[in-house]
């Protein structure tokens, strides 16, 4: 009789469950996740919550992106025109090397992998005042919005360094920004320095580049490539 009245509980979902459930009617559909992963899974963000496929997902790599963004991962040079949007085609992850806007991403690290670096040495580069150092993840990072969210000022030999040599296409650089940790947006330090183990950063980036939208889809080069080579 609760249920009725508030609704289904959540359905604490695994990413190889054949069934996942509907938010509203608690109803069984099919997990669209073992199917072929040849295009874009349409997932409404209410089927996404209520399955819990944050915690499901922990280990793929995740992106959060307003369309206009996404558009220009599927469509590249072709998104500057009006043309439709077919959602059936596939997501190029080069292009978000030079796409513009605002994205958020996922980095997945595990502490007890943590090896500290040879001789421990920091930069040698002037230290904002402000920063704060985190251990293992080898990150220094400036506080911004009251905490809200940590700016990345240097990225040493730890963690995230590790995951950056590993997922090219996912690397964090200078000037992005924590905005959650472990899916939570307050008291990002304590839960950083808490964490067990398993810790999942989520990172906003903004690009903003002054170089013509023709200019910055001219060329299909991967991450590493020299254009032409």
């Amino acid at each position: 009789m609760a249920e009725e009245e508030e609704g289904p509980k959540p359905n604490k979902a695994n990413a190889d469950d054949e069934f996942l459930r509907h938010p509203g009617t608690g109803a069984f559909f099919r997990n669209p996740l073992r199917e072929k992963a040849d295009k874009p899974i349409l997932m409404s963000l209410g089927e996404y919550d209520f399955n819990c496929l944050d915690d499901a997902l922990q280990t793929w790599h995740c992106v959060s992106m307003p369309e206009s963004v996404f558009r220009k991962t599927v469509m590249g040079k072709a998104a500057i025109e009006p043309t439709p949007l077919d959602t059936k085609q596939k997501a190029a992850l080069r292009r978000l090397e030079r796409v513009t806007g605002t994205y958020e991403f996922v980095v997945t690290v595990r502490k007890a992998q943590f090896v500290a670096p040879r001789g421990h040495r920091r930069h040698a580069g002037t230290v904002n005042p402000q920063a704060v150092h985190l251990e293992k993840l080898y990150l220094d990072v400036v506080p911004e919005l009251d905490g809200s969210r940590l700016r990345v000022e240097y990225i040493g030999d730890g963690l995230v360094a590790a995951w950056n040599r590993a997922n090219p296409y996912f690397a964090v650089r200078l000037g992005d920004c924590i905005v959650k940790v472990d899916g939570k947006t307050n008291n990002l330090f304590d839960a950083i320095s808490s964490a067990e183990d398993m810790l999942k950063l989520t990172l906003q980036r903004v690009t903003n580049r002054t170089a013509s939208k023709a200019s910055v889809y001219s060329e299909e080069v991967m991450p590493g490539e020299v254009p032409g080579a």
